[in-house]
């Protein structure tokens, strides 16, 4: 603390979690217990588990705060021995008799001091034990989640039913009661944005619900002794106020327990939310080329506005329960007193008084249990989440492990299948916009009078039959699985795309369900899937893999993957960040990289899935002889591919179809008995003369490049590609909070609100004065007016605290729209280079955590920040109005009470935002795991990141545990300004005894005692409001400080631009960031319109950049692009790249419907969506001109696309662009991943379907050169 308020905090500043605390042993005790409950059979292991494991640190606190509540409850009874030793000494004075002797009064204020003291030590050490069981339990749950994340089946995640559970049959109530509470927010399975939820906000409401819970059941003790000595002071008046808490309370939790299924609904839109906000995030790029941002903020928008709206309802409901909680007290103590008084007893001051402080003492109990209850409901909601998630079915290793078999991999009968929910269809209606469902409607009448059509040829076409009514897409299977592979052998798997290839991989690397038959595997595996998966990290680190550092076989494996040359040319050589999923290097790059992961793996098997797609021809040639047939030679090499020309170098080839084995064999003994192999090898053999004639050509050019380019190359600046996340020194600045209440409509309203409350709290205090006034009887009014104002007064502070807290609640969730509207907006609106600098979870974290933090916390601190103030601030002038020398005393505690404060906050404020930075760090690493799951099991990797989390977690609770330390060594200090201001007014009133009526120093000393415990939740409540406008902060610069492209729309565009499609670049230069070389070097072309141009050049060659400076995704450096002789930098973003259509290397499909994905927003007819389906041969057309195959166009699309092979993914980029019907067409390596007969037909379908178009292909496969002129590069 004293280091944090000298100068700001460093990382280094910051102790190390204890061991008994850190992430790896909380998981290892929690995973233990919840695994032995769950065997056991108990209903609820997650629960059980956490107090198996914290019961000990939970309970003592718990212990501490009944201790706390007890002693608070007696304190005010005490107090009305003090009362009545003032009220003698007034009328001794008043008789003229001997008054009580002074040591009595100070004797009295030394005892309510010393017992606020034992209170406020042991309310600390409740404090202290419960957030650290909150922040551990938390650590663990985190850990448990991501752990799960590395072995939860697929079945489990696209929610499908686990058949090793039993199978109840509901009753029909309880069918009625699922019916009536199934909505269209339901979302079967578990995506990667509804685990990324789970794993930030779920466990973060745990965590808050331990450090309150134990005040759910020492109020209810408070409450009974507070009974009895109610009963002591009125008689059984009190039973008649008490009744009125009796009645209210249970009231009051009925009404909280709506709030559960409301936080239901609401986590289920916020969850749809997050997980559209990831998936748009992972394919940003793509929504930049298809000038997509508006459509998908409005369809973001749309799910914000319902979350909205079931924020504010629930937050209402809340507002009301916290105004009447507040006001009960007020209310049960009029009643108990205006009971009293009918009985026609005296209004003793004393008792009264200390009747009144009784009550009072109820009202923090009142206000806290339904806030309590209310968030320990929604933390018994995101513990049913995780522990659902938690007990889901788990991927199996269902391969015998035999190492001394003579085979590698042996599989007999075996069927495999990949999974797919029951209701994906169901819960993707709800999403449907106007215009699909419009459109819907249309086609629905054309639809009937086709059934009876369809169904006949569907017999004829039983392949068609998979399709379900509701257009579902049967899972893809692979049946009669009967292979032996040897140790030593090279194994070649062809077929068509979608045949079945990158499925059996996945089957022999585990990641595909086994339906039946057996499958051995006698070594370990390495897996090169054809999508390569790349780790926020060096290139050295994503090579090694968790792998000790052998340099003698790296360089052999950095040689065989012809690496060397690119990290010559990177600025750190082999040290180089290369970002997150390797956004910052080309396909080719990744995929070496790739390749070279398998190879320094050194395991007996290593299955690639089609690796030589992405690279060029010379390249392709050299990772096949130096890699896989080099330093693989003496391993179990499986290799999908579609470069059918090394085809004759394998030991064997396995042909697949339908996901069934065709033939296993030899070229030579497939050649020769199987006529349809023969054919489609000599289609091969005619590409494989072209391809090697244009190889030939290039081979010499080639090499004189790669020598100027060394010659060229200078040595760059080592320099960081991900940005460190932006982090203040200072208090969050007064800007942020003038655009938080400027986003609630207007700068006004937060004064009416602070009107509110200044009104309401002058209620309050009017309210115990008048109280005064009657007990003394200063106005000599009947017991009948008493009465009235009395009520009166209780009756407009409920309905004025009413008002505060829902103007409070619709004017906080209203400036979270709109902030997190400005944040999405200005994101989607960022260059690239944001994203490749910026790691997604970090993004992900904003608006996932940080909203979540401003929509449901921001405003509950803010209300009781303000509304602590306001009693704080009412009672001090009370006091010093009646006892003028209270200020001698309030001055220094004061000044006192100002600096520990600032002491605290100049740390705490610190520590809180390196907290966040290292949250970001979880959240990272968290999300780049579930991208990466088939990949670090095949490896069997799962340990070692396991420990990574570990290690982040430990991290993040560094930080979030010195917090607690920090809040606790201010509480301790505030509690000694309080103490000492209760003994102050305490003797002040011992002092006054002979001049001050009674009835005043009632008052006085009813409202002192809650003085104590205001103090450190004023501040407490202050750090959450500062901890939550830290979130504010973050997502407001995101709104306001987040570089910015070029304008959507700038000047006026013909409104048939392009007629032609020329493109003229001249003199292009370009650079991805400042401070980085050039990758277009004066580059110059002229296309004429309907020209088809091929790009080629090596790997890294910089084609693909010719694409971002075409679609502007990069500005140039210098030069300029025509197109049509519009100079293409002085239109807008949007009117250039709504104008242009791509097929992207990395083609990007977005959770839906195939119908979605092709036209997103209902801008195309059935029958165009048809056509381009079938010119992309994604359908096959029948006789009757219907179209057949497994896809349709309900059909649905999961998360990424990944019930699609790449290769059926690129056809449906292709399929896209047919639909966009866009005059200039760019083509990046789009047929990388297909087969040869599927790439013929996609170059066919180029050159008939965008005829007459401008064709830019970027390529590096030479085999339909004659479709196009060569531009080499």
């Amino acid at each position: 603390m004293k280091v944090g308020y000298l100068r700001p905090l460093e990382p280094t500043d910051i102790p190390h979690v204890a061991p008994d605390r850190s992430s790896a042993i909380l998981t290892e005790k929690l995973t233990a217990s919840f695994n032995r409950r769950r065997e056991r059979g108990d209903k609820y292991p997650l629960l059980w588990s956490l107090n198996d494991v914290f019961r000990r640190e939970f309970w003592f606190a718990g212990v501490c705060r009944m201790m706390a509540d007890i002693i608070l409850v007696l304190a005010p009874f005490v107090l009305k021995y003090l009362i009545r030793f003032a009220v003698d000494a007034y009328v001794a004075k008043e008789t003229g008799t001997a008054g009580p002797h002074i040591g009595k009064g100070v004797g009295l204020a030394f005892g309510i001091a010393l017992m606020q003291c034992v209170a406020s030590l042991s309310v600390n050490q409740f404090m202290y034990h419960s957030m650290m069981v909150g922040g551990q339990a938390r650590a663990g749950i985190i850990a448990m989640v991501y752990s799960k994340s590395l072995r939860i089946s697929g079945r489990a995640r696209a929610g499908g039913i686990d058949p090793s559970k039993p199978v109840v049959t509901p009753t029909a109530k309880e069918l009625k009661a699922m019916k009536k509470e199934k909505t269209r927010d339901d979302e079967i399975g578990w995506s990667n944005g509804k685990v990324m939820n789970l794993m930030s906000t779920d466990t973060y409401r745990i965590d808050q619900c331990a450090a309150w819970f134990h005040i759910m059941w020492t109020s209810p003790i408070q409450i009974i002794i507070t009974l009895v000595l109610l009963i002591i002071n009125l008689s059984y008046s009190a039973l008649a106020g008490f009744a009125l808490l009796c009645c209210g309370v249970p009231i009051l939790s009925m009404v909280v327990k709506t709030l559960a299924k409301r936080r239901r609904k609401m986590t289920k839109i916020t969850d749809k939310r997050v997980a559209l906000t990831q998936e748009i995030l992972m394919g940003v790029r793509f929504v930049k080329y298809f000038g997509w941002e508006k459509s998908f903020l409005s369809r973001l928008e749309e799910l914000r506005r319902r979350e909205i709206n079931a924020i504010q309802f629930l937050l209402g409901i809340r507002s009301g329960v916290t105004a009447v909680g507040l006001s009960l007290p007020i209310f049960a103590s009029m009643l108990a007193f205006i009971t009293y008084s009918l009985t026609d007893n005296s209004l003793d001051p004393a008792s009264i008084f200390s009747s009144l402080a009784l009550f009072n003492g109820l009202r923090m109990p009142l206000n806290l249990l339904p806030m309590i209850i209310a968030q320990a409901i929604d933390a018994w909601v995101s513990l049913q989440r995780l522990q659902e998630y938690l007990l889901a079915e788990e991927i199996k290793d269902e391969a015998e492990i035999d190492d001394n078999s003579t085979h590698a991999i042996e599989i007999s009968g075996g069927d495999f299948t990949w999974e797919k929910s029951m209701n994906e269809m169901e819960k993707f209606q709800g999403e449907r916009t106007k215009a699909q469902r419009r459109i819907d409607r249309k086609q629905r009448k054309q639809d009937k009078k086709e059934e009876a059509a369809k169904d006949k040829e569907r017999e004829a076409h039983p392949e068609t039959a998979s399709l379900s009514s509701a257009g579902t897409l049967e899972p893809f299977k692979l049946k009669n699985i009967d292979l032996q592979v040897g140790r030593n052998e090279l194994i070649a798997i062809v077929g068509g795309v979608g045949s079945g290839k990158t499925s059996l991989l996945a089957a022999l690397a585990g990641d595909m369900r086994k339906t039946s038959g057996v499958i051995r595997r006698g070594a370990t595996v390495a897996y090169c899937p054809q999508y390569a998966w790349i780790q926020n990290a060096s290139v050295r680190d994503n090579i090694l893999f968790g792998r000790d550092f052998d340099e003698a076989w790296y360089q052999q494996v950095v040689e065989a993957c012809a690496l060397q040359q690119d990290l010559d040319m990177l600025p750190n050589s082999d040290a180089t960040e290369i970002g997150e999923r390797g956004i910052t290097v080309s396909g080719g790059q990744k995929q070496r990289l790739n390749i070279a992961r398998a190879i320094y793996f050194n395991a007996d098997i290593v299955l690639l899935d089609d690796p030589l797609s992405a690279v060029d021809a010379h390249v392709g040639k050299h990772l096949f002889d130096k890699a896989i047939c080099g330093l693989l030679n003496n391993k179990c090499r499986i290799l999908a591919t579609h470069q059918l020309h090394v085809i004759n170098k394998v030991d064997r080839i396995i042909w697949m179809e339908d996901g069934e084995i065709q033939a296993v064999g030899t070229y030579d003994k497939l050649m020769g008995t199987n006529p349809a192999f023969a054919k489609m090898m000599g289609e091969i053999a005619t590409e494989n003369q072209v391809e090697k004639a244009a190889d030939g050509e290039n081979e010499e050019e080639e090499e004189i490049e790669e020598v100027d380019e060394k010659e060229k190359k200078t040595p760059q600046q080592p320099k960081a590609l991900m940005q460190a996340e932006e982090r203040n020194v200072s208090s969050v600045p007064w800007k942020v909070y003038e655009a938080y209440i400027k986003a609630s409509g207007s700068i006004l309203v937060a004064p009416i609100i602070i009107f509110l409350l200044c009104l309401s709290q002058a209620t309050n205090i009017m309210t115990t004065m008048w109280l005064g006034y009657w007990t003394s009887g200063k106005y000599g009014l009947s017991r009948g007016t008493y009465i009235g104002v009395f009520a009166g007064l209780g009756v407009a502070q409920s309905f004025l605290m009413f008002l505060f807290s829902f103007s409070l609640t619709i004017a906080g969730t209203k400036s979270s729209r709109v902030l997190m509207h400005l944040a999405m907006r200005q994101t989607l609106r960022a260059p690239m280079s944001f994203f490749d600098t910026t790691p997604i979870g970090r993004i992900v974290n904003r608006f996932s955590k940080d909203v979540d933090v401003m929509d449901n916390n921001l405003t509950d601190a803010i209300r009781m920040y303000f509304f602590t103030i306001a009693i704080i601030s009412s009672v001090f002038v009370l006091i010093i109005v009646y006892f003028h020398y209270f200020v001698i005393a309030l001055v220094p505690l004061a000044i006192f009470f100002i600096f520990a404060s600032s002491y605290y906050r100049a740390s705490a404020r610190e520590v809180k935002r390196h907290e966040s930075v290292l949250r970001s760090v979880v959240y990272a690493k968290f999300g780049e795991a579930l991208s990466g799951t088939a990949s670090i099991r095949a490896y069997g990797l799962q340990e070692r990141f396991k420990h990574e989390i570990d290690k982040a977690i430990d991290g993040m609770n560094s930080a979030y545990f010195v917090t607690f330390a920090n809040q606790r060594w201010l509480s301790l200090r505030l509690d000694v300004v309080g103490n000492l201001l209760v003994f102050t007014a305490s003797i002040l009133v011992v002092t006054s005894r002979f001049d001050v009526n009674p009835s005043i120093s009632g008052v006085v000393l009813s409202y002192i005692l809650q003085i104590v415990m205001m103090f450190q939740w004023m501040i407490r409540q202050l750090a959450e409001v500062e901890n939550a406008m830290n979130a504010t902060e973050r997502i407001h610069h995101y709104g306001n400080y987040l570089p910015s492209e070029a304008e959507l729309h700038k000047g006026a565009i013909r409104p048939a631009w392009p007629e032609h499609g020329e493109i003229e670049m001249r003199d292009v230069k370009m650079r991805y960031r400042d401070g980085l070389p050039l990758v277009l070097k004066g580059f110059d072309m002229h296309v004429r319109g309907g020209e088809r141009i091929g790009i080629v050049g090596r790997t890294g060659a910089g084609k693909s950049s010719i694409m971002s400076a075409l679609f502007r995704l990069v500005e140039l450096s210098e030069g300029s692009i025509m197109i049509d002789g519009v100079d293409i930098s002085k239109i807008g973003l949007h009117d250039l790249r709504s104008k242009l259509a791509i097929i992207p290397q990395d083609p990007t499909l977005f959770r839906g419907t195939v119908r979605s994905n092709l036209d997103p927003f209902g801008e195309r007819t059935d029958e165009e969506l048809w056509g381009a389906l079938r010119q992309s041969n994604l359908v096959e057309e029948l006789a009757d001109g219907t179209s057949g195959g497994r896809i349709t166009l309900d059909g649905v699309v999961e998360e990424e696309g990944m019930n699609f092979s790449l290769g059926q993914r690129q056809l449906m980029a292709l399929a896209r662009a047919l639909v966009r019907g866009s005059r200039i067409i760019v083509c990046d390596e789009a047929t990388s991943s297909v087969d040869i007969e599927t790439d013929r037909k996609i170059q066919k379908t180029i050159v008939e379907g965008f005829e007459g178009k401008t064709l830019l292909c970027i390529a590096h496969r030479l085999r339909y050169a004659n479709f196009f002129f060569l531009h080499s590069i």
